[in-house]
């Protein structure tokens, strides 16, 4: 071989090398409690053949530039073709990608009645509350997944927990198995979500675009060498049937793409009965038995002065009463936030990957609410009540 092509192998072969480094270190950074798992993942990356190393190079780059054209449609205001061209597709995951859909209907007329539809899949197999789901496409438009939904009305009812198919068309999704059939449908700014069971109406809503909020969506896009994150957020209203029952208030209708592990994290939605929404957000990492935290924030939207706020100083505290009774205090803002919520209902799910990941859905009800804006305080008294979701995840699942 000559010297030339002998050089360029060495720098080849250094650059793949670098780049399952930078993987590594992204993922656990300098810790060495994590680096016995971080050098399993090397080892076999480093195992690879170099041509299915360039395609986990290239899908992440595909995917990396499929939400970055995204994001140019929606900075010209194109808004039906952003947000459906997102939802409404399969993206070619690479090594360690995942994409899922998750939605969350919450009631705004005072009763706890919520409903939560999860769908998904990822680039490897895995193993889901005891249930191993192969990755497996099944046609150009349809996936091997998994689907999960429960509810709470007047006591928690599971709905399915299940392996399952996924078909995508431009302008419906829909998630099937033996029991369940699911459709999310239709184009921006209207959509419709229908879940049977046995052939029997779980629920029938349609989603539509509020009238009068500020933030109504947003399309973000992440990445740090080859790992990172896309998402699509839709802050919508709806109204239909959920059990026979009229079922209305507000939804968050979210699909994502993730190149890299789950890490523990803490999260909260809560809809006041005014229409404020208070969201937080909290990733950490898990040593020792011990959190150490990587960002924060939390938002809040006044329906009141149609104003959003948002801030990095948020901390977030779990108390275990009793089993569906888990207490929750949420500071932040220089001590002018406090909210003390109580759950009522949860669920629990479990993922195996190489390791195990534990994710907890609460559904909560505020007990205590104060929160200092613009020098105004407000009062649980003043935004009428409130409900939402915690999740409170441990562990890392890649």
């Amino acid at each position: 071989m000559p010297k030339t092509d002998l050089y360029k192998k060495r720098i080849k072969k250094y650059k793949n090398k670098v780049i399952e480094q930078n993987i590594v270190k992204d993922i656990f950074g300098k810790s060495k409690e994590l680096m016995g798992s971080a050098k399993e993942i090397q080892n076999y990356i480093r195992k690879l053949p170099e041509a299915e190393r360039k395609i986990i190079i290239r899908h992440i780059a595909d995917t990396k530039n499929h939400y970055k054209a995204i994001e140019r449609l929606f900075i010209r205001k194109e808004k039906r073709k952003a947000v459906d061209s997102l939802f409404f597709s399969f993206d070619e995951l690479p090594l360690f990608g995942k994409e899922y859909w998750f939605m969350k209907f919450t009631s705004d007329t005072g009763s706890k009645t919520q409903l939560l539809f999860m769908f998904g899949r990822s680039a490897g197999d895995v193993e889901i509350n005891g249930k191993y789901l192969k990755n497996k496409k099944l046609s150009p438009d349809k996936h091997q997944g998994y689907v999960v939904s429960w509810a709470y009305d007047d006591e928690q009812k599971s709905i399915v927990d299940d392996p399952s198919t996924i078909k995508i068309s431009k302008t419906s999704i829909d998630v099937k198995n033996k029991s369940v059939f699911a459709s999310f449908s239709g184009s921006f700014p209207e959509y419709n979500l229908n879940i049977s069971k046995n052939d029997k109406e779980i629920c029938s809503l349609k989603i539509i675009e509020p009238e009068n909020e500020t933030l109504k969506f947003e399309i973000c896009e992440n990445y740090k060498v080859f790992l990172g994150y896309d998402l699509v957020n839709l802050y919508f209203d709806f109204k239909g049937k959920l059990f026979g029952k009229d079922f209305s208030g507000k939804c968050y209708v979210q699909k994502v793409v993730v190149v890299g592990p789950f890490i523990p994290w803490r999260w909260g939605r809560i809809v006041f009965k005014n229409n404020s929404i208070l969201t937080y957000f909290i990733p950490n990492l898990e040593l020792l038995g011990l959190e150490y935290r990587i960002d924060s924030y939390f938002s809040y939207y006044d329906s009141i002065s149609k104003k959003s706020y948002k801030y990095t100083d948020v901390d977030v505290y779990a108390f275990p009463c009793a089993e569906d009774y888990t207490r929750w205090i949420v500071t932040g803002n220089k001590n002018n936030l406090f909210i003390c919520m109580k759950s009522y209902s949860h669920e629990t799910f479990r993922f195996k990957k190489w390791s195990n990941f534990t994710y907890i859905e609460y559904l909560v009800e505020v007990v205590d609410f104060s929160l200092t804006l613009d020098g105004k305080n407000i009062r649980l008294k003043d935004v009428g009540g409130g409900i939402g979701m915690v999740e409170d995840t441990g562990g890392y699942v890649f």
